[in-house]
């Protein structure tokens, strides 16, 4: 009996040396393959090791990066973890690969040995120019358009995080042609050329670099522009939004015109002194967009607590809009901004 109890006891000794020894090389490996330096674009890739840090010291994602910044930063440790040996779950053959060493991937298709037939797209998949026109007829109301006056402008919109993009990219850009930031000149197009209504879009990639200063730099943005311009009609911090499973696109994207479209919604903060008026400019938004475009605007999302409120306590009409995911293609996208620059011409010019 002494003999069993001896065993055992040491066998969990052995097994409290091995968990011991496996955190502590997580913690020496771990910082060294995410490059944890706060001064780098990669920043925002360092959060799966915080993530990792918060399995096993919670007080760590209250004290090493602000709330908001944890909010759209989420990781699957497993799936970090496996990447790490280039294992890929949604790909079986990173898999095969590794368990059956005959097996080189990268020797299973050669280009010498297949020609590709030329490609030939049939007329009736092609979004004619007449289509088209027909599609924005539907979309725009001549009269809710006025006199442009570039002068007065009424409508501020800006990228906290500006380098958010879409299908085929990565998940962040800085090309401005791929990201959340050419989904906004469509946005300030659209407003300019069918509503006449006068558009302050800025573009500076206030994410670049330090993403965890991301908010702190937009805000310098947006009290720049108040203070030349005093308060605007609509203030819009526009994004994208982020999932885990970027093949989960169904929540995000509708079919209106007989095109697909990146559905949107408005985030607020409700730790803020403007949020009852924010509320109200939100939902007015929301109502004239199931209105006139049903399915095409998602329920707001709520925050009890966020640092820098979003921006939101520095007016009463300032929003935060997601438009689609990291799920959608980027298409989806630029076919979206039409249509909320409809909804917000009826919100500016329908009063």
């Amino acid at each position: 009996m002494k003999r069993k109890y001896s065993l055992n006891k040491r066998y969990k000794n052995i097994k409290g040396v091995y968990i011991l020894l496996f955190i502590s090389t997580l913690f020496i490996v771990l910082p060294v393959v995410v490059k944890a330096n706060p001064n780098k674009y990669t920043e925002k890739n360092n959060m799966f090791y915080i993530q990792v840090l918060n399995r096993s010291m919670p007080l760590a994602k209250a004290t090493v990066f602000d709330e908001e910044n944890l909010l759209e930063n989420s990781f699957n440790v497993k799936k970090e973890l496996l990447g790490l040996f280039s294992i890929k779950l949604e790909d079986p053959l990173t898999v095969l690969e590794k368990e059956i060493s005959l097996i080189n991937t990268s020797e299973i298709y050669k280009q010498k040995d297949y020609e590709p037939e030329p490609f030939k797209l049939d007329e009736k998949y092609v979004l004619k120019e007449e289509v088209k026109k027909e599609i924005n007829k539907k979309i725009h109301n001549p009269n809710l358009k006025k006199k442009l006056d570039k002068s007065k402008p009424e409508i501020f919109i800006y990228h906290t995080h500006a380098t958010e993009s879409y299908k085929p990219e990565n998940n962040f850009s800085l090309d401005m042609n791929k990201n959340i930031c050419i989904v906004g000149d469509i946005l300030t197009k659209e407003l300019e050329d069918n509503y006449g209504i006068s558009v302050i879009h800025d573009k500076t990639l206030h994410d670049a670099n330090a993403y965890t200063r991301s908010y702190e730099r937009s805000g310098v943005t947006v009290d720049k522009y108040l203070k030349k311009y005093g308060d605007f009609k609509l203030i819009i911090d526009l994004h994208r939004d982020g999932v885990k499973n970027t093949k989960l696109i169904e929540p995000f994207i509708t079919n209106i015109n007989g095109e697909k479209v990146a559905k949107i919604m408005f985030v607020l903060a409700k730790d803020n002194p403007h949020y009852s008026e924010n509320l109200k400019v939100a939902n007015s938004l929301l109502d004239i967009a199931s209105k006139i475009f049903p399915g095409f605007c998602k329920p707001h999302r709520c925050y009890d607590h966020v640092t820098r409120h979003f921006h939101q306590n520095k007016s009463n009409n300032s929003v935060l809009i997601e438009v689609g995911a990291n799920s959608n293609n980027l298409q989806d996208a630029k076919n979206s901004a039409k249509y909320l620059a409809r909804i917000i011409g009826e919100y500016i010019n329908g009063k």
